[in-house]
């Protein structure tokens, strides 16, 4: 309940940071030369939402790869590959499981804005498959299924390569676990929110 609340500060505090810098939208100093792609590497954290198996998990911090491409100059697509692990505490609901380890790749369409100076916005939607691998004790099998998100990130640019970025998404599962109708949602209907930050590696094209 603690770690929830801090998460929707955090989510309230991004968000008015959000607003702000996109009322003082000017153009970036990096405009004349523009990007053509951009990497970026982050941490991030899953905190299930809902009454779903992911309810059940203590989620560790999972890592991610996102790669995007301007083929406009206001618009992203990307590829994300992302993992990360949990543990769940009652396998009383989730089976005699000591650990899953859930496995991304994706695609997103993004809208990026730059801002005053050296800060801009990305807005994301993506869908991709997912593989989760679960270990028991005597046992280990995967379950496929898909995943699509939501997310903003607003960056800061350090130089004309560099940067750093902060980020908060809302992710949708929907896998394929066969189980009763009466589980259906709890094991394959879930919903994460997450928190994240990284660094971003600017490519340019010089000369624009």
């Amino acid at each position: 309940m603690i770690l929830n609340t801090r998460l929707l500060l955090f989510a309230l505090l991004f968000t008015g940071l959000v607003k702000a810098q996109e009322q003082e939208r000017q153009p970036n100093q990096y405009s004349e030369d523009p990007e053509t792609v951009f990497l970026n590497f982050e941490l991030y954290y899953p905190v299930s939402l809902g009454n779903s198996a992911y309810a059940d998990y203590n989620f560790d911090p999972g890592y991610a790869i996102d790669f995007n491409w301007f083929f406009r100059p206001e618009f992203t697509l990307g590829a994300r590959l992302a993992v990360h692990r949990g543990f769940p505490q009652d396998i009383s609901e989730t089976g005699n499981i000591t650990r899953g380890t859930f496995h991304l790749l994706g695609a997103d369409l993004g809208y990026y804005v730059p801002l005053q100076n050296d800060w801009n916005l990305h807005y994301k939607a993506g869908i991709g498959i997912t593989s989760n691998v679960y270990q028991a004790k005597e046992d280990k099998f995967s379950e496929d299924g898909g995943k699509a998100w939501l997310s903003a990130e607003v960056a800061k640019r350090l130089d004309r390569t560099f940067g750093l970025f902060l980020k908060a998404g809302l992710d949708y599962d929907f896998n394929t676990i066969e189980t009763s109708a009466e589980k259906n949602n709890y094991f394959n209907r879930n919903f994460l929110f997450t928190v994240g930050a990284g660094i971003r590696i600017n490519f340019q094209n010089p000369g624009g």
